[in-house]
């Protein structure tokens, strides 16, 4: 009896440790269904899904809310000098800068074909610029090498906004931050503009 006994607890324990096992690995492919392929960051779908809780959370305890969106200068220009692996290279460079220049409850996902998005609850646009201008020098810093052992730079345009009592939807937040992005773009490029336009810039290194 007492091997029975025995047999059945080790089969409960070995079927359990299965299903563990199996659970962890939905759990992985759900969240790899989730972010970009070639970043790792959110895809935009699920970044817009998590930010607009953000929003309705920052609305409900009236907290500060700041998104950044990033473009990568002369991606057109990389990819037709060093092919498109460079591009994709480059991107990947500018994902893995973002990521290091947040918090872990921050959010960072891939908002277009060369732009990211970053999401920063509990930040005003003090706090936003701070990161900004981190990111943007952080991903200039050190040059990207390709396979062939050639090496190239890249810099990205920042446009910024923040929550405020205009601001309804998440979607609101980032067509602000786009306003400042094209704005940006227009004055030039390796730089960071915020909307409203009156908002100070902390000056370039």
């Amino acid at each position: 009896m007492s091997i029975i006994i025995a047999l059945c607890i080790g089969l409960a324990v070995g079927l359990l440790l299965q299903a563990n096992k199996v659970r962890q690995l939905r759990q992985r492919l759900s969240e790899q269904q989730l972010r970009d392929s070639l970043t790792g960051l959110y895809q935009r779908p699920h970044l817009f899904t998590l930010s607009a809780r953000e929003v309705n959370r920052a609305q409900r305890s009236q907290s500060k809310m700041a998104v950044l969106i990033a473009d990568m200068d002369h991606c057109a220009e990389i990819n037709a000098t060093h092919g498109l692996q460079a591009g994709d290279l480059a991107l990947k460079r500018l994902a893995e800068c973002a990521l290091k220049s947040v918090r872990d409850f921050d959010l960072v996902g891939r908002y277009s074909g060369e732009e990211i998005a970053l999401v920063l609850p509990d930040t005003d646009y003090k706090g936003a610029m701070v990161v900004a201008e981190r990111l943007r020098s952080k991903v200039k810093q050190i040059p990207i090498t390709l396979p062939n052992q050639a090496e190239f730079y890249i810099s990205i345009t920042i446009g910024l906004a923040a929550l405020d009592m205009e601001t309804e939807t998440f979607e609101d937040i980032l067509v602000a931050a786009d306003s400042a992005l094209q704005t940006a773009k227009k004055m030039g490029v390796d730089r960071i503009e915020a909307f409203p336009a009156s908002i100070p810039v902390i000056p370039k290194v």
